[in-house]
């Protein structure tokens, strides 16, 4: 299956003695406060899928993923994303191979456009796409836990170094959840 995914959260604690006390007491203070209604517990959930861009002979591409989180996304009162990041490692040297893309939420009842770019910058492998759909995405993930996403676009006509097996992006997508 093209784009079979799973992650996990990832959490990050700093070291030291002295710093882990300071998180226990900042950790200890957030959740009294929440007890007492004065903030809400937001997480981060970061995916990581690819897909292959080889342009047709019109230049267009397309490429579909199919991200499985471990937990169900409804458990949340609210998913919305935070970033979505490509990036190219060699044998390209940036993301200009592309014009445009868009990456679209698609459901049983419909087609969602989540993120999009045009106008690559020259010179970078990493670029965070423009997003299109800044509402919860929640319901974009039909059974709590999956969602397919359609990558689409066109390439570049003056770029013409396209390996056989075109080429790979990496994608990473920051799921802000609360």
């Amino acid at each position: 299956m093209n784009g079979f995914i799973e992650s996990g959260a990832e959490q990050r604690v700093g070291g030291g003695e002295r710093r882990g006390a300071r998180w226990a007491l900042l950790v200890g203070a957030a959740m009294a406060m929440g007890t007492f209604g004065c903030s809400s517990v937001v997480s981060e959930y970061d995916v990581d899928a690819e897909f292959t861009v080889t342009p047709k002979v019109d230049g267009s591409f397309f490429w579909w993923n199919e991200v499985t989180l471990e937990s169900d996304v409804n458990s949340y009162g609210a998913a919305r994303l935070g970033f979505v990041r490509i990036s190219v490692a060699p044998p390209a040297e940036d993301v200009t191979f592309v014009d445009e893309i868009l990456g679209e939420a698609v459901t049983s009842t419909g087609r969602t456009p989540l993120v999009s770019k045009s106008e690559m910058p020259p010179k970078e492998s990493d670029v965070i796409l423009d997003v299109l759909h800044d509402g919860d995405i929640r319901p974009f993930f039909e059974d709590g836990k999956k969602v397919r996403v359609e990558w689409s676009g066109r390439t570049n006509p003056n770029f013409l170094a396209w390996p056989t097996d075109g080429i790979d992006v990496a994608v990473k997508v920051r799921l802000v959840l609360d």
